[in-house]
């Protein structure tokens, strides 16, 4: 098999690992840990929220590990990382330490996805890059698919949380053997900009943005963007915080919790596909606009539930607006700044949806007071569908001033790629 498949295969088996193991999965066995171990449900949504803070605080980490000791070692250690989280939760028996191994999944996330795979494809695959890297965030969407399935099915059928995160740390150590073996750069990383800029140092020179990035931050138009942003990561972190504990609520387990929870994933994955096609013939932000208010009917359907059919449909409805929002919305970005500094203005973006760490956080406590999850989704089901006022009344193109654009780093030519490492 050549050099550049295994390469593909294995960043994307990461990236589909982290996810299924983490974010997408994590509501469900805390269902379980909170009902075993009596935790608050605050406490319970302070640990979710560790796992996102830790992901983002540690997003400037893999640049400087690659650029130290290659993309290979820094993946393997990410896995590590994650192993190392996973048997910490199988062997706990206070919360503090289950934070320290959230905290250490998060991390972990951070060095196996995304940025050091959008790296590789983006220099393993310079003809084809967008093409790799779109097909690689798909199959990292399909680990929230899968992920909830896993968990019913380790922890519904043996009824031992445990066991859950032992067999993922197993799993976390394979997965670092994998990248140990098919891992290899194709160009030396040299310094922190050339990870950052991965994926757009092909874009043609009609393509170079006009703005400076000090220019962009300042425009009415990103701050709209931004914040529409935090809100929609808010409503989503959180969901996938409590989905399965409200369901639960409804009287018939967590098992249909887990389901709903694959097809909010689902829904969102197909939606994202099927976005980027249709912002080639409508205006993103229309979008962006129906996905928010698909989003705010969504939690209002599934907060006025009371059968779990209805529940499971408010999900998928979720997952669907989610896709549409999360994707128009990075267009946008593209749009109204150009590629030469899409890269920057996203991660400014994604940065300022830190903040979303909050919503489970505040899920938890409402629920501990109230009893319940449906105050605190009545109350993200306002938060989107002031976003979407927000998107039709304010949002719009940014009007331009000319500024020098930087030069473009040629291609790396794909014939005779040879590995660096």
């Amino acid at each position: 098999m050549p050099r550049s498949a295994l390469v593909m295969f294995a960043a994307s088996l990461g990236f589909f690992f982290v996810t299924a193991t983490t974010f997408t999965s994590l509501g469900y066995v805390l269902y379980t840990m909170v009902a075993q171990l009596g935790w608050s449900k605050a406490a319970a949504g302070l640990s979710f929220s560790l796992l996102g803070l830790a992901c983002g605080l540690a997003s400037p980490l893999p640049p400087l590990l690659m650029k130290s000791i290659g993309t290979r070692l820094t993946m393997f250690a990410g896995c590590l990382t994650l192993a190392a989280g996973f048997f910490i939760a199988s062997q706990i028996e206070h919360l503090t330490l289950f934070f320290v191994a959230t905290t250490l999944m998060g991390i972990g996330f951070s060095l196996v996805a995304p940025s050091p795979a959008v790296y590789l494809l983006a220099t393993w695959f310079p003809r084809t890059s967008s093409r790799m890297i779109g097909f690689y965030f798909m199959t990292g969407a399909a680990g929230g698919i899968v992920g909830p399935l896993i968990v019913g099915g380790i922890v519904g059928l043996t009824g031992d949380w445990r066991l859950h995160w032992l067999v993922m740390s197993v799993s976390a150590l394979i997965l670092g053997l994998i990248c140990l073996a098919c891992i290899r750069d194709a160009v030396k990383v040299e310094s922190v900009e050339q990870v950052k800029g991965a994926g757009h140092e092909q874009a043609a020179p009609a393509q170079n943005s006009v703005w400076t990035v000090k220019q962009a931050l300042m425009t009415p138009s990103f701050l709209i963007l931004a914040l529409i942003m935090t809100v929609v990561q808010t409503a989503v972190t959180s969901a996938h915080s409590i989905l399965v504990a409200h369901i639960a609520n409804l009287g018939e387990g967590a098992a249909p919790g887990a389901i709903a929870m694959s097809l909010l994933a689902f829904a969102g994955t197909g939606a994202k596909g099927l976005t980027g096609t249709l912002c080639e013939r409508i205006d993103p932000r229309r979008i962006l606009v129906a996905g928010l208010a698909l989003q705010a009917l969504a939690m209002a359907l599934l907060w006025s539930a009371s059968m779990v059919l209805v529940a499971t449909a408010a999900a998928t409805l979720f997952g669907l607006g989610w896709g549409m929002a999360w994707l128009s919305a990075h267009i946008l970005l593209l749009r109204y700044f150009g590629a030469g500094i899409a890269g920057d203005m996203t991660a400014m973006a994604t940065t300022a949806t830190t903040l979303a760490v909050l919503g489970p956080i505040g899920a938890g406590r409402i629920a501990d007071v109230t009893g319940g999850y449906s105050l605190a989704i009545l109350v993200f089901a306002l938060l989107l569908a002031a976003a979407t006022i927000v998107a039709v009344l304010f949002l719009r193109a940014p009007v331009c001033r000319p500024a020098p654009a930087a030069p473009q780093p040629a291609a790396i030519d794909e014939d005779g790629m040879v590995p660096a490492e």
